[in-house]
């Protein structure tokens, strides 16, 4: 019923799974590198998306007839942030720390806000949800008192992410 079909061996995913591993063992040896490359790699796609933010005024102004300010004033926001991230990455990493503190705050009060929605279903979920939303937002806040351990904690979930990655793709060759 079920034809088997064998395929080959696939050298791409191996390759791409080998050098996923050594950017993740890498990234968790030299934090501070990885840190300099994200702020870079931040800075590129923050005047990236300012000229797209300019170029969709322009064309919002084309097809509309409307003038948006607020566009172009976060176009011209962005492409600044992107311009000293990649001249001052060092106020790039610290960004980077204090936005993943406040995701991580945000996140934890929305969690707690949902959790009334699960009161009805089932009273445990409910608690365990509390629970760790509470413990979440308290990490949150360390995280962003300490922006340090939350640069880290960014590095940390790169290398992890790069290196699961990586093993997913050496699954995959074979």
């Amino acid at each position: 019923m079920f034809e088997e079909t064998k395929r080959g061996f696939d050298w791409f995913s191996l390759i791409v799974g080998v050098l996923f591993i050594i950017a993740g063992i890498a990234s968790f040896m030299r934090p501070d590198k990885t840190l300099h490359f994200l702020a870079i790699v931040a800075g590129i796609a923050f005047i990236f998306r300012g000229i797209y933010e300019l170029w969709f005024r322009q064309r919002i102004g084309k097809v509309l007839g409307e003038s948006s300010g607020w566009l172009i004033f976060s176009a011209i926001l962005d492409i600044i942030l992107g311009i000293i991230f990649l001249f001052q990455p060092s106020f790039g990493v610290l960004f980077i720390a204090i936005i993943f503190a406040i995701w991580f705050i945000l996140d934890s009060i929305t969690e707690l806000l949902s959790a009334k929605f699960f009161k009805e279903f089932h009273r445990g979920y409910y608690w365990f949800i509390v629970i760790l939303a509470i413990l979440s937002l308290v990490l949150g806040v360390i995280l962003l008192f300490s922006p340090l351990l939350s640069a880290i904690t960014v590095v940390w979930l790169v290398s992890t992410f790069l290196i699961v990655f990586g093993i997913m793709k050496l699954i995959q060759a074979f």
